[in-house]
């Protein structure tokens, strides 16, 4: 048993509206200045049907880094590989590494940045083992980043294969997704389906569109179906645009959103997704002076497994919008989004979107103007990932094409690295499933391994090894079972002064098992401790909960009203704990070290269930702390001034009600998830 002193105890992206919308609408036509979507007025799609077979998005996880073997997710290069040399091959294993499946994966969707040191180069990622094709996936000029999405099939060994065809380039490799192998989705070796530079088809004039046929490229297109394309630019005799439609649909020229922006001397690469029209054909139009175009047709996505749309704007900087009428995202003012600004953007519902059934949606995201190279990221919950949608040089316009999944309250982050710059986000569609609340994400070095068991820890389900789990990520350590009890938490009578003891039931109008804490006015303390190791210096961890706040609950009290602590051994306030006061989550402490903090870290609204996640490195007068709140970054790389831990002390973790006395007013929580894990997807409560 433990010391009874502690009766005692108190309490990170990887970067003027209305003139500068005329300059990009008169440099890049296609691009002026269109109103934000709202719900308001318009039907909201039926939700989407669901699917076997459909698309499981991850936390981007880098697998291959030619500078730095050590960055990737699983250190699975012992040293950098290098740059890549002229016409060199490399193979770059994807199954059963970042959180996709050793068995069972048949697609994968990348994120692949390709820089030239030397000269320029173009780079193409196709399946292992398969004789690679003529086409371009990513096409790189002297010294300019660039970064693309491929959907690409697995091939031999699970590994697709990267070839440089000149020059000397760095790349790095980022999964962010994958189809299983019996998934309705249809891709393989990209097939070239147009080359305006060959066959005698000459380049696109001003205004001129093109019909390209798709179906039976490799494989025969059903009614209803999608295509992802990869569309290539070159050779423009002027600034310009391209944009791609179904055949006999609505004219490209009108459509929102250009899906690919050129200036003389460009060559630049985009995905997309478009739907297939009249004779199993899509349509390219070009909009200012002459420009060659190459599409190679990269997978079928049938209806089942996701649509594509007609561009539909949700975000335009040079404009702002107001918030939605009903939603709780905030309203975005006009201007350029500064480095380390994150924007949250409502997805479902809109443009086309259906309100469920939705796993991820396909964005075109485009970079504006700035004023030195910056990129421009865009994710789902969690924390930022080292990837971006597209890299804009200075005074550039880019369009890139991201496939994103969708945060639990519908929503996506938005944020710039690098220099400020104007964005526009339109939707272009999106992939059937289920929220992906926490998308799957790796296991990260140092942490459990499946078939092992950090040691101190106490399994999430008796008799069950929590770090099995691929869904949870390969890191949960530990986890409350509140449908069998209290089984995970010591005994601490201790804990209990002044209020009932805890009890286990469900959530108020569910089911879903809970444990209640009842706090009646004038009351104390009702604590439980997880039967978890001690907190010390180097650990790294994620801790997530579920909690629901009773109506009437006091959450605006001005007074201290501790939910969880991570309490020092020992007497006197911890260095860490989570407060609800003012309208707020509160992270503080440090009182008793003369170094006390209180950091509002997202509203605690009464009456709603919520999912808090909060990161903690520990060290002693250091360390750091990150939080989410319903999967949005609420804080980043937060130091508390009297560190994480207190010096020569470890640490353990509480959590229930401990508060004033003075506060008179009844309360009751209830937590219907808790856990302990090395990545944020394994603590994001479920």
């Amino acid at each position: 048993m433990r010391s009874r002193s502690r009766r005692r105890g108190s309490l990170a992206l990887g970067a003027a509206a209305g003139v500068l919308a005329l300059v990009i609408a008169a440099l890049v036509p296609g691009l002026a200045a269109a109103q934000e979507l709202t719900p308001t007025g318009a039907a909201v799609p039926a939700p989407a049907p669901p699917v076997r077979g459909g698309f499981v998005p991850l936390q981007a996880a880098r697998l291959f880094d030619s500078r730095d073997g050590t960055r990737v997710v699983d250190r699975g290069f012992a040293r950098a590989p290098g740059p890549i040399g002229p016409g060199q091959i490399l193979g770059v294993p994807v199954a059963g590494r970042g959180g996709v499946p050793d068995v069972g994966a048949g697609t994968v969707v990348l994120n692949v940045t390709g820089t030239t040191l030397f000269g320029s180069s173009f780079m193409t990622v196709w399946p292992q083992g398969a004789p690679r094709p003529p086409t371009s996936s990513l096409s790189l000029p002297p010294s300019d980043p660039v970064s693309t999405t491929i959907v690409t099939k697995l091939g031999e060994g699970g590994a697709v294969s990267l070839f440089n065809v000149s020059g000397v380039s760095d790349a790095t490799v980022d999964v962010v997704g994958w189809f299983p192998e019996n998934s309705p989705l249809v891709s393989g070796v990209p097939q070239r389906v147009l080359d305006t530079r060959s066959g005698g088809a000459g380049p696109l004039g001003p205004g001129e569109s093109r019909t390209v046929r798709v179906d039976g490229g490799f494989a025969p297109v059903p009614a209803g179906s999608s295509v992802l394309v990869n569309l290539v630019g070159t050779g423009a005799t002027e600034p310009t645009s391209v944009s791609t439609a179904a055949a006999g649909g609505p004219t490209p020229a009108g459509l929102a959103a250009p899906t690919l922006s050129l200036a003389p001397g460009d060559t630049l690469p985009t995905m997309t997704v478009v739907g297939v029209g009249e004779g199993g054909a899509i349509t390219v139009v070009n909009r200012a002076g002459s420009v060659d175009l190459l599409v190679d047709l990269v997978a079928v996505l049938p209806p089942s497994v996701g649509r594509s749309l007609a561009p539909a704007r949700l975000v335009d900087t040079r404009l702002g919008a107001p918030a939605a009428p009903g939603s709780t995202t905030p309203p975005l003012p006009a201007g350029p989004l500064a480095p380390g600004t994150t924007r949250t953007v409502a997805v479902l519902g809109r443009g086309g979107v259906p309100a469920e059934g939705v796993s991820s949606v396909m964005l075109t995201v485009t970079g504006i103007q700035p004023a030195s190279t910056g990129a421009v990221g865009v994710w789902g919950a969690g924390p930022p990932p080292r990837t971006s949608a597209v890299v804009v040089p200075a005074g550039a316009v880019r369009p890139g094409f991201a496939v994103v999944p969708v945060s639990p309250d519908g929503t996506v982050q938005l944020a710039v690295a690098g220099s400020a710059m104007d964005v526009v986000v339109d939707v272009v569609g999106w992939l059937s499933g289920t929220l992906a609340a926490a998308p799957i994400a790796p296991s990260t070095p140092g942490t459990t391994t499946p078939g092992t068991r950090t040691r101190g820890a106490t399994p999430a389900v008796p008799g069950a090894d929590p770090a099995a789990g691929a869904a949870d990520g390969g890191g949960l350590l530990w986890q409350a079972d509140f449908a069998t009890g209290l089984g995970q938490y010591r005994s601490t009578p201790w804990n209990i002064v002044g209020a009932p003891t805890p009890r286990v039931g469900t959530l108020p109008g569910g089911t879903k098992p809970a444990v209640a804490f009842t706090m009646p006015g004038g009351g104390q303390r009702s604590e439980i401790e997880p039967n978890f190791r001690s907190l010390r210096a180097g650990d790294d961890l994620y801790f997530g909960f579920s909690v629901t706040l009773a109506p009437g609950f006091p959450a605006d009290t001005d007074n201290w009203q501790v939910i969880t602590q991570w309490k020092n051994e020992g007497t006197g306030s911890p260095p860490l704990s989570v407060k609800v006061g003012k309208g707020e989550y509160l992270l503080d402490s440090g009182f008793d070290r003369g170094a006390p903090f209180q950091v509002p870290v997202g509203a605690a609204v009464p009456g709603r269930t919520q999912k808090v996640v909060v990161h903690v490195v520990f060290a002693e007068g250091g360390g750091t702390v990150d939080t989410w709140v319903d999967g949005r970054p609420t804080l980043t790389g937060f130091r508390p001034p009297a560190g994480t831990l207190y010096s020569g002390l470890t640490s353990y973790l509480k959590t229930g009600i401990y508060r004033n006395t003075a506060i008179g007013q009844p309360g009751t929580l209830y937590f219907d998830d808790w856990r302990i894990a090395t990545s944020y997807a394994a603590a994001y409560p479920r």
